[in-house]
């Protein structure tokens, strides 16, 4: 991957990126358990500096949140880009309960707002669902650029 040290669109990228991801951990889970995936329309991804610039501004933004041992992922395929980061550090024993919870949580909250839209045929956004998750993006880079 190429460097992007000293790109203003990767520094500020991190900048907004930083707060989204501390956002992501589970609360209670000291920190632990974050995640976070972005699907762009390819050529939004582009505006933004392209994959590779966003993925290597998740692995610095995951990292200054002391995520020591991270994974991050992406792509442009036909339909969108994709680019994500996942905290890999093995879960203390003290906050493995909250993470566990959140997660499990998050999957019955999603698996209800199916079952709603199975039922009435209205679409919903699910919290921390892709559609969710990138419209935050776009507005936290938007309040960015104002502020």
């Amino acid at each position: 991957m190429p460097s992007f040290a000293g790109d203003p669109r990767h520094e500020r990228l991190v900048a907004v990126l930083v707060p989204l991801l501390r956002r992501s951990c589970p609360p209670g889970g000291g920190g632990f358990g974050g995640s976070y995936e972005l699907r762009l329309g390819v050529d939004e991804a582009e505006e933004f500096g392209g994959v590779d610039l966003i993925r290597s501004a998740l692995r610095k933004a995951g990292r200054s949140l002391g995520w020591s041992r991270l994974q991050t992922f992406g792509g442009s395929f036909p339909q969108a880009a994709v680019a994500g980061v996942v905290d890999r550090r093995e879960i203390p024993e003290e906050f493995a309960a909250a993470v566990e919870e959140y997660q499990m949580e998050r999957r019955r909250a999603a698996a209800e707002v199916v079952g709603q839209t199975l039922l009435d045929g209205r679409p919903r956004a699910v919290p921390g669902s892709v559609f969710v998750v990138a419209q935050e993006f776009r507005a936290a880079y938007a309040e960015g650029a104002a502020g």
